[in-house]
């Protein structure tokens, strides 16, 4: 089983945010992080741009998905090779399935890093 460790980051914007550490300490993870709003069907999207909790943003957890076929996440991640996923529940939500999971190197080594940003559409 593996060790989970909290860290937290305070972003202007979003304010304060609680991700997890890897087992290893080497990366910190930060899921579920909205970067949009969707107000209705066929409705164009909206900038998510205040902040996440009034308190401390929880994002130690998976957020919704778009919806789509059962299992369409292991298509994703066969474009990658093998990769032992293990099973966690997922819900998915037409209008509250933008958001983002953030992986960035621990944040106690961190300086000036560049950014890789990796996008995947599931075609099924």
């Amino acid at each position: 089983m593996a060790r989970v460790v909290d860290s937290r980051i305070n972003h202007a914007i979003l304010g304060s945010i609680r991700g997890l550490t890897s087992e290893d300490g080497k990366t910190v993870q930060f899921r579920n992080i909205k970067y949009g709003l969707i107000p209705g069907r066929w409705q164009d999207p909206v900038l998510y741009s205040q902040k996440l909790s009034e308190t401390e943003f929880d994002a130690t957890t998976f957020g919704p998905s778009c919806p789509q076929k059962v299992g369409g996440e292991g298509l994703d991640f066969g474009f990658v090779g093998d990769v032992d996923l293990t099973y966690e529940p997922v819900h998915q939500s037409e209008f509250n399935c933008l958001n983002l999971v953030i992986t960035v190197p621990n944040l106690t080594n961190a300086s000036s890093l560049p950014v890789v940003v990796w996008l995947v559409f599931n075609m099924l």
